[in-house]
């Protein structure tokens, strides 16, 4: 009985198992069916995924090509930019424009019958100072400048009063050399003296000097014909020294000789008809020197001397015999000058004022700068002034000269007088 009860429960478990087996099968088919299904799902979102991708990657291609493009037009474009500066910084043009008046009616009673009494509007004008800087190679830069006056009146005869139409009156080149020797050639503005006291006018030559001391001193020399008038016949040259001897004391030191004799006549300037006995001699120098004697406030003082004569000669005309007389030497000149800070046009508001005295005999200096004739050979005096920036680039000068003549008989100066000097005048800066 219990053999049958264990072989019937053997056999329903077979049963059982084979029954199990037969209603599995539709189970196993359903999960292979999901599975393909979502394998097939997967390898469809993997190919939107990589389509997607695809249209990105061409985007980005795209995108990447766009701005390659936009980087060479700025490539491009920065060379332009850095073309346009370097032909900046290799070409600049600057100066100023100037209108002026003044009041000078005693300058012809002092000049006899050198200048006519229109003289007095010698700078009742409107003036144009244009320079340009050229930048030749990294050593080497050329220059030119230009100046222009067109003045307010007219002559007697209806016709501007020495008019200028702006040619170009100077051309030099510079020269900085990598041992710090400095070069200047050409025709130019040049100094002698920190007051351009020895001499202040255009000539036509060439200077170098060499630094000597690390502060900045130079030594060098010059060669200088006259340029100032076109009927100038002689020239000039020496040694001199300028720039910082300390922490507060400059000089400007100058030695130079004059290619005429003391006594050899030359020709009068702005007359190419006459000759005078040579007012110059052969020799002069300048000893010049400034310092700020507190701050804002500095005192620059030159002294110049030549080695003119007295002479008694013979002149004048072929056929014609003129008697000079001149018994005294009146070889020095000195000048002293006290300025209260500067202006700097690019600062508004910024302010200076100064006072000078001068005593320029008439045989002391070669041709010292005039300061647009309110220094004049053979006059002693007291200027002052004032200038002013109200706005950026705009500039006010006021100045009052007082001077006297000294007595002489060289015919550009023929009497004793007084001169009173008034002048105002407006730079406008570029």
């Amino acid at each position: 009985m219990t053999y049958k009860k264990k072989t019937a429960a053997v056999l329903m478990g077979l049963t059982l198992g084979m029954s199990g087996s037969v209603f599995a099968a539709p189970a196993a088919d359903g999960a292979a069916a999901v599975a393909d299904q979502d394998l097939a799902a997967r390898i469809a979102a993997i190919e939107a995924q990589q389509q997607q991708l695809t249209q990105q990657l061409e985007a980005l291609k795209k995108e990447n090509a766009k701005l390659k493009r936009t980087s060479k037009v700025a490539e491009s474009n920065k060379n332009a930019i850095k073309g346009l500066k370097d032909a900046q910084d290799r070409f600049k043009l600057y100066g100023f424009l100037r209108a002026s008046y003044q009041k000078d009616s005693d300058r012809a009673k002092m000049s006899g019958h050198a200048w006519d009494t229109s003289e007095e509007q010698t700078n009742n004008r409107f003036y144009l100072n244009l320079m340009a800087d050229y930048k030749l190679t990294n050593h080497w830069t050329g220059h030119f400048q230009s100046e222009t006056n067109q003045r307010y009146s007219y002559q007697g005869d209806g016709t501007y009063r020495k008019r200028e139409d702006g040619q170009i009156q100077r051309i030099w080149a510079t020269g900085n050399l990598k041992n710090g020797v400095e070069i200047n050639v050409g025709r130019k503005w040049n100094m002698l003296g920190q007051q351009m006291s020895l001499i202040g006018c255009t000539t036509d030559g060439i200077d170098a000097t060499v630094p000597v001391t690390k502060r900045g001193l130079r030594v060098g020399g010059f060669y200088y014909g006259m340029a100032e008038y076109d009927n100038a016949d002689f020239a000039f040259w020496g040694p001199m020294v300028k720039g910082p001897v300390g922490h507060n004391f400059d000089v400007f030191l100058a030695y130079a000789a004059i290619n005429k004799n003391k006594d050899a006549l030359v020709n009068k300037p702005y007359d190419g008809n006459t000759k005078i006995p040579n007012p110059y001699g052969n020799r002069a120098f300048v000893v010049s020197a400034a310092t700020n004697v507190v701050r804002n406030l500095r005192l620059t003082g030159d002294y110049v001397q030549s080695n003119h004569k007295f002479i008694e000669t013979n002149w004048g005309e072929p056929g014609q015999t003129v008697s000079y007389v001149d018994k005294s030497n009146a070889n020095k000149a000195y000048m002293v000058r006290l300025d209260y800070k500067w202006t700097n046009p690019d600062v508004p508001h910024s302010f200076s004022a100064f006072t000078r005295y001068h005593d320029i005999q008439r045989n002391s200096t070669i041709w010292n700068d005039d300061n647009w004739g309110s220094l004049l050979k053979n006059t002693k005096g007291w200027t002052v002034g004032c200038s002013y920036v109200p706005v950026k680039n705009v500039q006010v000068e006021l100045l009052y000269s007082r001077a006297s003549l000294r007595n002489q008989y060289e015919s550009w100066y023929m009497s004793k007088g007084h001169r009173n000097l008034y002048r105002a005048q407006v730079d406008l800066f570029f």
